[in-house]
């Protein structure tokens, strides 16, 4: 009986500290709205003026959907047991580290490509 009990108690701690330690991202991503997905990627080098402009519009809806997400991990609220647990936040850290980096990214991405544009409207630019 006294072995039941033990088993009982250390199951029961066990469960304890890894429920909260494997950080629900899932659960964030709902409560948030979702990771948005990045505009598609537009070929400078190939792209007219309008693409390049609906590729712009597209990265500015990004960013601001993507900096709305963020904000709603920094602020999402969590109770004492997952602040707890140093897994918990650092799965979570992790992910908003992981975002980041997406945004960074999918900006120098566009950025690259907006630069393969304007070199080419330059050299167009420069034909008599």
């Amino acid at each position: 009986m006294k072995t039941l009990k033990s088993a009982l108690i250390l199951s029961t701690f066990g469960i304890l500290m890894t429920g909260p330690a494997l950080a629900d991202i899932k659960g964030l991503n709902a409560a948030c709205g979702g990771l948005p997905a990045g505009p598609s990627v537009t070929k400078g080098d190939t792209a007219d003026e309008g693409a390049m402009r609906a590729y712009g519009a597209g990265m500015r809806d990004y960013t601001a959907r993507l900096m709305t997400y963020l904000t709603c991990l920094d602020n999402h609220p969590a109770s004492a047991a997952e602040m707890a647990s140093a897994s918990y936040r650092r799965d979570v850290i992790s992910h908003r580290q992981q975002v980041v980096d997406q945004l960074e990214r999918t900006v120098t991405r566009f950025n690259i490509e907006l630069r393969e544009f304007k070199a080419r409207q330059a050299q167009v630019a420069g034909i008599p």
